[in-house]
């Protein structure tokens, strides 16, 4: 009687394998854990949250000259927002839009797509300042989400109205 390995060897001695990997160092997980999501499909895609109550009021504060480029785009992001489309927002991208934190790989037109379909929802956006240098315009924008509770965010334009970095989230790793 021939004695035969088990079919499931090879599967086992990759995940061993792979947790020494990742017990050694915890960037090369991140690599192993995308071959093997390749191997046996990805992660389901996260669910959408819910959408907000009302769709945000854009509007500029007293004394600050308005600029209907940066209005345009946060009446888009708004749109966005309460669609929990974030497609609706990346034509709104410049080509060199950057996330801080992104991964390599990854695309930051994705990341934010799914930052707007997971955010929660502003009551009002207020456009505080919008600044021009070097061929940027700079707005800072109060996110008001309740009555003692808002965030002020800085965005950045090109020339064409399009995004080239916000500080609208944050990536967290870990």
């Amino acid at each position: 009687m021939r004695h035969r390995p088990p079919r499931d060897l090879p599967l086992v001695f990759a995940i061993a394998f792979a947790s020494c990997v990742a017990l050694a160092s915890p960037h090369a997980s991140a690599g192993i854990s995308d071959w093997i999501a390749e191997l046996h499909g990805g992660a389901p895609p996260a669910q959408k949250a819910p959408p907000p109550a009302t769709l945000a009021e854009v509007s500029t504060a007293p004394g600050v000259q308005s600029d209907p480029q940066v209005e345009s785009f946060l009446r888009t992001l708004a749109a966005a927002v309460m669609a929990r489309d974030g497609s609706l927002l990346t034509s709104r991208l410049a080509a060199n839009y950057t996330v801080e934190g992104l991964p390599p790989g990854a695309k930051a037109a994705n990341v934010m797509a799914q930052a707007l379909e997971q955010m929660r929802g502003p009551q009002r956006i207020v456009v505080e300042s919008v600044s021009v240098a070097a061929g940027l315009r700079t707005a800072k924008a109060r996110f008001h989400f309740g009555v003692d509770d808002n965030k002020l965010r800085t965005f950045i334009f090109d020339r064409a109205g399009n995004l080239v970095g916000s500080d609208l989230f944050h990536l967290s790793h870990g």
